[in-house]
């Protein structure tokens, strides 16, 4: 631990000793900044309780007009921080020091790591850009302004900066299985993030916490029983107005997402401080406190109070061999008010995810050989039937993905297929419909109901537009031969004369090979259709929608004339078939 001075140590003792601090805290202004000050921090570091350390002012850095504004380059030191420095889950925490009357004011709030081995300097972004962030942004923000105070420096402090990468909170979810958690981890990794499982808090819970400055603060995508989102430290408080990270969370501007408390576990030291591999908290999201309102550039900003809407997402999974069911229940931030500001509705990631997860409880594992079910209704407030679907998958193999991930063409087939649906509700061109719930019945079973048709038997003479019954020979996976009789309707459209009748299954769903394709790290619906205007009412939507039912019979092809043939209740069969038939009017 580094010794500090006795006067350095006697300006210590006039900061405050705990950091229950009152809203409005004086602030410093960076002109007033200077190297050599001695100050404090406080952030949490286990549970929810805040914790202390000490900072040391190194100097402050010059902006770039174009990208940043000034920054404060800072030591930390104390027994908070000696044994691991400071990394994600630290960024927003805020450092006071005293002025010449001895009066303890915010200087700024650690923001950013320069890279450097043990994580101990750091810089901060000032005081005066947290709060410069409009906790209530205009719906369209203007560009940033370009006139930033600057300290003039050496050239040496534009290069830091250069090198300056926010301490960017780790995406935390609870309530996913270490293989889901597995393929989200693979898929943010690729979109240059980090998503880290947790569980979902401490046992028994904790108490909400007040959003003060030092204390843990969550932005969420989702919560119940999935609980997305990202974890830092509350900057500022004026009132119900709440700042914190001292960076962007996406720097999307406007945003609608929920404002919560947080509890650290503890913070995991590794001082290497690579993207891969950095010191971080390793902390859950919490109560829902607030609405963040804005992701801006220098800060994150919202109101305590009034939550945002949310749409309640339910997937239940039923497992047909034991009659057990799995539910999971979230609640997604529903930020179609500010223009989906992520290019799309996290409804696409947190749908497919919870259906996922539903299928992994009720199962206990992820089988490859798997028969599903599932009936998906996404309800609209302007529309008095919800838009639905449903379609059957069979999967025959389980399936391991780039990203070391397994899973099964039935979990990855029926997220894929709700997050093409809830997609297209996001693109929809017309005015943006509101969204009151989505609900998923997921219906599965151990084994493939799969069937290979071998052979068929029709009578040699048909009429066409008449229905003829086809004696077709099947084979089971893995099975014996058998036989079963379909009614089988001649098209209308049938050319007269001798020809090949034919007929062609669905093979089984390969669906994807990693979880992590399916389930992603916000969306790109953005560009769904593009060139195309797409469903121009409401109507038309529900039937895009609608068409995510597939067909998954035989279908029947005489000639230039196709049909759909049979379709077995209890069997996916694929292969083919034929019988040479003349055709009569």
């Amino acid at each position: 631990m580094r010794i500090r001075s006795l006067a350095a140590a006697a300006a210590a003792l006039l900061l405050p000793a705990a950091p229950a601090l009152a809203a409005g805290d004086p602030i410093m202004p960076l002109a007033q900044v200077q190297a050599g000050m001695q100050c404090t921090a406080y952030s949490v570091v286990r549970g929810t309780d805040i914790a202390s350390f000490g900072v040391e002012v190194l100097d402050v850095v010059d902006g770039d007009p174009d990208e940043s504004g000034p920054r404060i380059l800072v030591q930390v030191s104390g027994p908070a921080v000696d044994a691991t420095g400071v990394g994600p889950g630290f960024s927003g925490s805020p450092i006071y020091c005293a002025d010449g009357a001895g009066v303890a004011r915010n200087i700024g709030a650690i923001s950013e790591s320069i890279g450097e081995y043990g994580g101990k300097v750091v810089l901060a972004t000032p005081i005066e850009q947290i709060v410069g962030t409009p906790v209530d942004p205009p719906a369209k923000q203007a560009a940033k302004d370009a006139g930033h105070a600057s300290t003039a420096r050496a050239g040496w402090a534009r290069d830091l900066l250069a090198r300056a990468k926010p301490l960017a909170a780790p995406l935390t979810i609870s309530g996913v299985s270490s293989t889901v958690a597995t393929a989200l981890q693979a898929a943010a990794q690729k979109a240059g993030r980090t998503v880290l499982a947790v569980p979902a808090g401490p046992v028994g819970g904790y108490p909400k916490q007040a959003l003060v400055p030092g204390a843990a603060v969550g932005t969420a995508y989702s919560d119940g029983d999935l609980r997305y989102g990202a974890v830092g430290t509350v900057s500022y408080v004026d009132g119900d107005k709440v700042w914190a990270f001292g960076h962007p969370l996406e720097d999307a501007g406007p945003r609608a997402l929920l404002l919560q408390d947080a509890y650290v576990f503890r913070v995991i030291n590794n001082p290497v401080q690579l993207p891969t591999a950095a010191t971080y908290k390793l902390a859950a999201l919490g109560h829902d406190l607030g609405t963040l309102t804005n992701d801006a550039t220098d800060a994150v900003a919202g109101h305590t109070g009034a939550l945002p809407h949310t749409v309640p997402v339910t997937a239940l999974a039923r497992d047909t061999d034991t009659g057990r069911t799995a539910t999971i229940r979230s609640r997604v931030a529903d930020e179609a008010a500010v223009d989906l500001p992520s290019g799309g509705s996290w409804l696409t990631s947190v749908g497919p995810l919870a259906v996922v997860q539903a299928a992994t409880n009720v199962l206990g594992s992820t089988p490859g050989r798997v028969t599903g079910r599932m009936c998906a209704r996404i309800g609209l407030a302007e529309l008095k039937a919800p838009l639905r679907f449903c379609n059957r998958y069979v999967s025959i193999a389980q399936e391991q993905g780039d990203d070391g991930s397994l899973g099964n063409a039935v979990t990855t087939g029926a997220a894929g297929d709700l997050a093409t649906a809830l997609s297209s509700v996001d693109a929809y061109t017309g005015k943006p419909p509101r969204i009151t719930g989505v609900s998923v019945l997921l219906e599965l079973h151990r084994g493939a109901d799969q069937a290979y048709l071998r052979r068929i038997s029709v009578p040699r003479t048909i009429r066409r537009g008449t229905t003829v019954k086809a004696r077709a020979t099947l084979q089971r996976l893995r099975g014996s031969e058998f036989t079963r009789t379909y009614r089988v309707r001649v098209p209308g459209d049938a050319r007269p004369g001798r020809m090949k009748l034919r007929l062609a299954g669905r093979d089984a769903d390969g669906g994807d090979a990693s979880l992590g394709t399916t389930i992603i790290i916000g969306d790109d619906s953005a560009g769904d259709g593009a060139g195309d205007e797409g469903p121009r009412t409401l109507r038309e939507l529900s039937d895009q929608v609608k068409a995510n039912g597939r067909y998954d019979g035989v279908t029947l092809r005489l000639g230039a004339a196709q049909e759909r043939a049979f379709r077995d209740a209890g069997l996916r069969i694929s292969g083919r078939a034929e019988a040479t038939v003349r055709v009569t009017r």
